[in-house]
């Protein structure tokens, strides 16, 4: 039976033990699109006259550094933080709380404005670069060098991480910062969400029980087109996606309604092709499910990799993208509140989608 452990550092070492019961609860969040969030919560006698001091004093000041470490069945999920918040409750001549509140090192592309011409150089070279200036080891996908490679020059004016999270959004990639091997790694990468699935749970009525909550959008999915002007030429990128390329079942939830039209003019792309399929295969994630796992014997899940579900029914069971996840853990036991994502499109090989979208009137 998996039981949770955490253990928490600060300024490179884990707590003493003589603080270990003064833990209240920890949490740690990862989402889809977002920076890794922690927060610790601990205990601290409180005099009668404003004195008080507790194990995580030395982190109330601008990114200190700390960590979050929660391992579960064999499984493990850390955040090397930087602390960005704290608050306390008092009770005089009692009980209080601290509580400290970080996140990952992405916080520290954050904080200062840069204006730089990048000059003839691809997404995936600025993203390496960016990171590696930061101290941070990079797995980057490769990007196109756009069909206007000789001109083509980002323009920076922004932080090093909002200049990565709008590279990242063109080309339908994810950028985060995330512990591999123990190593807080920059990641500028497509999420494959027809990956093998990293666990499979079970719901419902299921052994792993927790409360369930679902919701599609049937009309989801949009077939995107994009023509643009080649800077420099007298050339036209033109291109057209309809969002089925990431289908994560056979039968589908949604259907192709709605046609959409783009021109270059305030639309940054590199091409017209990758434009086309991020913005498609965006539009397709209409399914959502909301999950709360407090089984004892659930596994621990992460954000950004695919599970099986099962137990909720022939529409709602097989492959879902974890958005997102909660963990929080108390004295109490061990809560993962999950939100799942999953393209609202059938596989059209299997025949899923052709006939939702005849039925709409969409041609594909």
């Amino acid at each position: 039976m998996p039981e949770a452990r955490t253990v928490v550092t600060v300024g490179g070492s884990p707590l003493d033990s003589r603080y270990l019961d003064r833990v209240q609860s920890v949490t740690l969040e990862e989402a889809l699109g977002g920076q890794s969030k922690v927060s610790v919560v601990v205990t601290m006698a409180t005099g009668m006259r404003s004195t008080w001091n507790s194990p995580l004093d030395s982190l109330v000041a601008p990114a200190a550094r700390f960590g979050v470490e929660i391992y579960r069945g064999g499984r493990s999920f850390s955040v090397d933080a930087r602390s960005v918040a704290a608050s306390w409750s008092f009770v005089p001549g009692g009980v209080s709380t601290l509580t400290v509140e970080g996140m990952d090192r992405s916080v520290e592309l954050d904080r200062r404005d840069v204006q730089k011409l990048w000059q003839d150089t691809t997404d995936s070279t600025i993203a390496r670069t960016i990171f590696g200036d930061h101290g941070l080891p990079a797995q980057v996908d490769s990007t196109p060098s756009g069909a206007d490679s000789e001109t083509y020059s980002p323009q920076q004016d922004a932080t090093d991480w909002a200049f990565l999270k709008g590279l990242a959004g063109r080309n339908g990639f994810d950028v985060y910062v995330e512990s591999v091997e123990g190593v807080p790694t920059g990641m500028f990468r497509k999420i494959d969400v027809t990956a093998a699935p990293q666990v499979r749970i079970t719901l419902g009525y299921g052994e792993q029980g927790g409360r369930v909550g679902a919701s599609v959008q049937l009309l989801t999915g949009q077939e995107v087109h994009v023509t643009r002007s080649v800077p420099g030429t007298a050339d036209v990128d033109v291109a057209n996606d309809n969002g089925m390329g990431q289908a994560m079942g056979s039968r589908s939830l949604g259907g192709v309604t709605l046609v959409r039209t783009n021109t270059s003019a305030g639309m940054s792309v590199v091409d017209a092709r990758t434009t086309a399929i991020a913005m498609a295969e965006r539009s397709a994630f209409g399914a959502t499910l909301t999950v709360t796992l407090t089984a004892p014997d659930a596994p621990l899940v992460r954000a950004r990799r695919t599970v099986r579900v099962a137990g909720l029914g022939e529409i709602l069971d097989g492959p879902w993208l974890v958005r997102s996840v909660r963990h929080t853990v108390t004295p109490g036991g061990h809560t993962q509140a999950l939100s799942l994502t999953r393209n609202a499109l059938g596989d059209p090989a299997a025949g899923g989608v052709g006939a939702l979208a005849a039925a709409a009137g969409v041609s594909l």
